[in-house]
């Protein structure tokens, strides 16, 4: 027997997308899978609930899972829409999922410089004059930030070329 992390969401018809479970329901339902660690979350067509359960194998978790929900929502009150995803994760996969960063990793003007080995002022000329130095992923009031492998993999192609950077001829 493994443990397994099995979610069940639920999708109201066409014609019923605005209605939503009723919070009573909802809190019934999450106190009867207190058991299974069971979370319910509820919004405008929709609800789902998770839960953690002991089975042999996905197939037979998400089966096991879906009537246990399916049955217990039913004698909470809760919409009896249909199911229109179930998923079984084993729970060490799962934890190892949550383990990962979601998001790419970002760096400001002051870590970007540093990544290249030049100053501040610096970076923003690269930035304005080199077409292939990376944009930004997001521009703030606070500054630019950008993804840090497309800062690290511009410092790796770019050809510095030594000493200060030539000014331009004073227009006379």
């Amino acid at each position: 027997m493994e443990c397994y992390s099995v979610h069940v969401q639920t999708l109201a018809p066409a014609g019923a997308l605005h209605s939503v479970a009723e919070d009573a329901a909802a809190d019934k339902l999450m106190d009867m899978l207190a058991d299974y660690d069971g979370i319910v979350s509820a919004g405008a067509g929709q609800w789902g609930a998770t839960i953690s359960i002991e089975e042999p194998g996905p197939v037979r978790a998400a089966a096991v899972a879906a009537a246990l929900v399916e049955s217990l929502a039913a004698e909470a009150g809760m919409p009896q829409w249909p199911a229109v995803r179930i998923e079984a994760v084993r729970a060490d996969l799962l934890e190892e999922d949550n383990a990962r960063p979601t998001l790419p990793e970002l760096v400001s003007s002051p870590e970007a410089a540093e990544i290249l080995g030049v100053s501040a002022q610096r970076l923003h000329e690269l930035a304005a004059a080199n077409a292939a130095f990376p944009e930004p992923m997001y521009e703030l009031r606070a500054g630019k930030l950008w993804l840090r492998d497309a800062i690290e993999a511009f410092g790796q192609r770019w050809e510095r070329k030594p000493g200060r950077p030539r000014k331009a001829a004073a227009a006379g």
